[in-house]
């Protein structure tokens, strides 16, 4: 799609949350020794008259345990250990480079035109006046519609040529105040900061043109199309010029809101030229900053995004959904300049990276990821306060509104299980009173795409992005072979009619390449974008994607040496979860190759093999607030490898009113869903510590003196004499946990 601008399965068998382990096994004889030490104890206390006392904290009254809600249990799987000479599919997809797409190399090499399709389409640069008229193509991107109008050139700035579609009315004054304050203030402001676009471009000529047309689309106020910086031999809708389309039926000229449409789409033109395939959510955050820095109307979507914040900000929706986007992306991108300042977002505007690898290779100067960033960008949209901590956690110039809160827990203990998009998050209110101690499990993988390899583990996968061009290719000698079988299994889920997939092969090394049909290709071509016999929407014809198996002929090709290749291309915006790739084989070569073995001979540029499945972590926070609502502290949960952690909420109703527990996934690349639950519950065991120190010492001897006489004048004289001391000390020491040292030791002497 061009770029408009618009008005997890749980696992029953996982295992549950995490409980409070408990010593179940204590030692009898320690047992025996406590209960005779007490006994002891309480008899020379008798005896002695002597008090022995502690001071004892309980924990507080627990309320009555609602009837527990049964809830799914979270997966955490651990991850596939690869082999120690492999890449994980996470390190690999995070380093995938991924080719841009180049129309005019594609249409030379898929469509074989008859004459060398120009870079230039004009040798002199063309001259209007205005009065002039010309016949533009036109999109309507809901129905997907080619249509042509005429359109008449109504004002000119030395930057600029405006038209308006014939039959419609437009103020004139209106129209040159408009097209005078882009010359002046959004031309110099966006080339400032954003780069030039290529000039004199693909016309050779330094204007710029704004056509005014009907029919847009529905909520459609104007759109970029990159289509239209090539050859119509490149793309046969092209009108071969750099301009915008503005919907001349809904927004009107000298105002706010239209000059921050011209504002958006013009750095949209930019990032074309400078960085052509970065990820759509940086180029529409950047297409809305844009507006923001020339300070002209965003329209609501903030206000629309934190109203529903589970909404992946690292992926661009279809058109029902892409408002929400919008918001984020912008509040992103306003939040880094406001934090960071115009150089740090220069540069990453201006890196080769995309996504959150540009990110991080502007902020490691920082000494920050972009994760990092991301986890405080989350609170300062709930708390919106630039005076707490060191100013991370707020907006100097906007307001965004309240956050939606996903949950409120009033009563505990409590349960919950939930997903969240990735790079997206929950916003969970702890209410109520107590001091509360948090549990929280997240699973620990997540699928790359919605779906498994078709065998095995591995499968090849074409990658996503916007503006690109992926290609797997192999060579194949099938000399010796009168016919010859591609057979493989194929998934995908590909932006239907905008985004393409192709088998081809090439039988002199490259220098020409042939599109081959199979059984699920199709010629559908509404927008100009496929070259030929393609793949594009759902795998199997339905609504969600299924492998299929496809056959594609090579006897026209038998008896030569050949190169076979799948290429994935896609266009400037909105991009799906691409194309997997399975157990390819030509029988009558006897080739077959289920991917499980290495790359097979086969040579990936964007194409990765895979075994669809990534490790899923987590950020989660704690916002805690105090009297009349004012945010006082962040906290962030410490998660072990099996993304488990626990944090302790204290005073709640007293010194905190209120806490708000943020959740976000972050796995990278995927759109699948992250699975979790937590569980908030009363503190169980208090602060407290009992300490008995006590010896008992028991001295006593005991003396015989007796002398035995007998009338046969024998005397005996005898003498027995025990000494015995009996002591016991002892400790009993709890403190969450007991100790228990004691020691008995009698000694004992006969004389």
């Amino acid at each position: 799609m061009c770029w408009p601008t618009r008005s997890w399965n749980f696992s029953d068998g996982s295992p549950a949350l995490p409980t409070q382990k408990k010593d179940k096994h204590v030692r009898n004889n320690v047992v025996i020794i406590l209960v005779v030490v007490l006994f002891l104890l309480c008899c020379c206390l008798a005896l002695l008259c002597t008090v022995c006392g502690g001071t004892v904290i309980l924990a507080p009254d627990l309320m009555e345990t609602p009837t527990p809600t049964v809830v799914p249990h979270v997966i955490y799987t651990p991850v596939p250990t690869p082999m120690s000479d492999e890449q994980t599919t996470e390190e690999l997809v995070t380093s995938a480079v991924i080719p841009e797409r180049d129309l005019r190399e594609l249409a030379t090499r898929l469509k074989h035109p008859t004459e060398p399709i120009p870079e230039v389409v004009n040798v002199e640069p063309p001259s209007y006046q205005v009065g002039d008229t010309e016949v533009f193509w036109v999109g309507n991107l809901d129905t997907n519609e080619q249509f042509t109008v005429t359109a008449r050139l109504r004002y000119v700035t030395p930057h600029l040529y405006v038209w308006v579609q014939e039959g419609y009315s437009v103020d004139e004054q209106a129209l040159a105040r408009s097209a005078e304050r882009f010359e002046t203030k959004t031309y110099p402001t966006n080339r400032e900061f954003f780069g030039s676009e290529w000039t004199p471009g693909v016309d050779n000529d330094v204007h710029l043109h704004i056509l005014h047309a009907a029919n847009l689309g529905l909520g459609v106020a104007g759109y970029y199309s990159s289509a239209d910086e090539y050859s119509h031999l490149a793309n046969p809708y092209s009108n071969e010029k750099e301009m915008f389309y503005l919907a001349v039926d809904s927004i009107s000229p000298d105002t706010n809101f239209y000059d921050g449409v011209l504002a958006h789409e013009f750095q949209h033109m930019i990032h074309w030229y400078n960085d052509r395939n970065e990820d759509g959510w940086v180029n529409e955050g950047c297409s809305e900053l844009a507006s923001y820095l020339n300070h002209y109307d965003v329209g609501d979507s903030p206000q629309a995004f934190v109203n529903q914040p589970d909404v992946q900000l690292t992926t661009w929706a279809e058109s029902d959904e892409s408002y929400l986007h919008y918001g984020a992306s912008y509040l992103l991108m306003a939040y880094f300049l406001d934090r960071f300042g115009e150089e740090a977002t220069r540069a990453m505007v201006a890196q080769d990276a995309n996504g959150v690898a540009g990110f991080n290779a502007v902020l490691s100067d920082y000494g920050l990821t972009f994760d990092q960033v991301f986890a405080d960008w989350l609170v300062a949209n709930l708390v919106d306060d630039p005076g707490l901590d060191d100013g991370r956690y707020g907006y100097t110039d906007l307001d965004v509104g309240p956050v939606r809160i996903d949950y409120t827990h009033r009563v505990y203990p409590d349960q919950r299980a939930s997903t969240v998009h990735q790079y997206a998050a929950d916003y969970i209110e702890l209410l109520g009173q107590g001091d509360l101690s948090i549990q929280f499990t997240g699973s620990t993988q997540v699928r790359l795409t919605d779906t498994d390899a078709h065998s095995g583990r591995y499968a090849w996968y074409s990658m996503r992005g916007d503006d690109s061009d992926m290609t797997l290719t192999r060579t194949f000698d099938l000399t010796g072979l009168e016919q010859a079988t591609l057979r493989f299994w194929t998934w995908y889920d590909i932006e239907e009619d905008w985004d393409y997939a192709y088998v081809e092969v090439s039988p002199d090394g490259g220098q020409s390449w042939h599109i081959l049909p199979g059984r699920h290709t199709t010629d559908s071509n509404p927008n100009g974008n496929s070259f030929g016999q393609a793949y594009t929407g759902a795998s199997g014809g339905g609504e969600a994607p299924q492998w299929v198996q496809e056959q594609v002929d090579l006897t026209p090709y038998a008896g030569k040496q050949v190169l076979v290749r799948f290429e994935y291309v896609t266009d400037d915006a909105v991009n799906r979860s691409g194309m997997l790739i399975d157990d390819i084989s030509i029988p009558e070569l006897g080739y077959a190759d289920d991917v499980e073995d290495g790359d097979g001979g086969w040579e990936a540029a964007g194409f990765v093999r895979v075994d669809n499945v990534l490790p899923q972590r987590f950020i989660v926070q704690l916002v805690t607030f105090g009297p009349r609502g004012k945010p006082v502290r962040v906290e962030r949960m410490a998660l072990d490898e099996l993304q488990r952690g626990q944090l302790e909420l204290r005073g709640l109703g007293e010194d905190v009113e209120r806490a708000v527990l943020i959740v976000a996934g972050i796995a990278p690349v995927t759109t699948e869903w992250a699975s979790y639950e937590y569980n908030v519950d009363y503190r169980t065991t208090a602060d407290c510590r009992i300490t008995t120190d006590y010896r008992i010492t028991t001295d006593y001897r005991t003396t015989t003196d007796y002398r035995t006489t007998t009338d046969y004048g024998t005397t005996t004289d005898c003498r027995i004499t025990t000494d015995c001391r009996i002591t016991t000390d002892c400790r009993i020491t709890t403190d969450y946990g007991t100790t228990t040292d004691c020691k008995t030791v009698t000694d004992t002497a006969k004389q």
